[in-house]
């Protein structure tokens, strides 16, 4: 028999999402029996594994780590009867089919018990996705005490597309649907991105001027949405190359270096190569650079800053360059920023390391129609 270390996080994250009802739906009995004059509480409710707890137990993942096999998101609440059933089938109940049992129960709970399962604030959800599914229960649990209202609405965007004019058609009509007859200024969206950087950037623009907007990075050590900073590091984006006014600089290249450097030779063989360079980086860039929500605010406070820079210091700029390497969250913060009014186009480019050159044009944001 596995040990049962649960700790006190994953037991009241589990059994509040529940409910403290079994997740099957055609199920869902109340998981304790209420105390009587002469009798204390019973609890008949069990704490099942998705991916077993032993290797050779049902949906057994041998590559799992201890820990993990123990944590909330491999975990699922259950009556004795619908445990014995999952467990003994699992070639019908797999690993996703479990997973999605549970992510629909929690949204059953919210959306059933509405006093007891969840805040007084409802966000949509906008899941934009590459290649790989986004899992909606860790969704839920990086929103909770919020809660997801109306239906999560999922955009996929193939890792190695080159129609990148269908990739902003899909996002500019994804969000029109999401704010179709909702009152502009009052919409609240969270989007959960794991997506090409052009399509993250992308939907930014498409995003200006929406003052409720909610956005996660993936934590892939933990496997969760969850920010996992209690508290914001210290500030220390710097931005180059806005220090004296050029009148006659027709091009501007903005280069953010933040989940790694940004090589000038990757940006030698690019219609950017002789435009005038705007670094925006921090200190040690790195994949793990971005753990906490204000540091998306102050990303996106210097990059307004260096576009409004970029406006005075260089009026005559006709054609902006948008080179960029970080996490997909702060894409779409930067993106946000982009005053389609005010600002000319912006030519993005997205990174493909096997490919020469690495960096080809995608979406320019704000082009003018043909």
């Amino acid at each position: 028999m596995a040990a049962r270390n649960y700790s006190d996080r994953t037991l009241k994250l589990l059994w509040g999402r529940a409910g403290g009802r079994c997740a099957m739906p055609e199920c869902r009995v109340e998981l304790l029996a209420d105390a009587t004059t002469y009798d204390p509480i019973v609890v008949i409710g069990e704490i099942a594994h998705i991916a077993a707890a032993q290797n050779g137990g049902p949906r057994a993942d041998q590559a799992m780590p201890a820990a993990q096999r123990n944590d909330y998101d491999n975990l699922i609440l259950l009556c004795q009867n619908c445990h014995a059933v999952i467990d003994g089938q699992p070639g019908t109940f797999t690993v996703e089919r479990v997973k999605q049992i549970k992510a629909d129960h929690e949204l059953w709970v919210r959306a059933s018990l509405p006093e007891r399962g969840r805040s007084v604030t409802g966000w949509s959800v906008l899941c934009l996705r590459g290649d790989h599914p986004i899992d909606l229960g860790t969704v839920t649990a990086a929103l909770s005490p919020d809660y997801i209202a109306g239906e999560p609405q999922t955009l996929r965007v193939p890792g190695e597309t080159d129609d990148w004019q269908a990739v902003d058609t899909a996002i500019a009509s994804c969000v029109a649907e999401l704010m179709a007859g909702a009152d502009a200024f009052d919409f609240r969206l969270a989007v959960f991105p794991l997506a090409p950087v052009s399509a993250c950037l992308s939907l930014g623009f498409q995003l200006t001027n929406r003052p409720h907007l909610r956005l996660f990075q993936f934590h892939r050590d933990d496997r969760t949405w969850v920010w996992q900073r209690q508290d914001p590091p210290p500030r220390n984006i710097e931005v180059t190359g806005l220090e004296e006014e050029d009148r006659d600089c027709n091009e501007v290249a903005f280069v953010f270096h933040l989940s790694a450097i940004v090589a000038d030779a990757a940006i030698a063989d690019t219609p950017a190569a002789g435009a005038r360079r705007v670094n925006i980086r921090v200190p040690e860039p790195s994949t793990a650079w971005l753990q906490h929500p204000e540091q998306l605010k102050e990303l996106a406070s210097a990059a307004r800053r260096a576009f409004e820079s970029a406006l005075r210091l260089f009026p005559a700029a006709a054609h902006w360059h948008l080179f960029y390497a970080g996490p997909a969250p702060a894409a779409i913060a930067i993106g946000q920023q982009v005053n389609p009014t005010m600002c000319p186009p912006v030519q993005l480019y997205e990174f493909r390391m096997r490919e020469t050159p690495p960096y080809r044009s995608s979406i320019c944001l704000g082009a003018r129609p043909a």
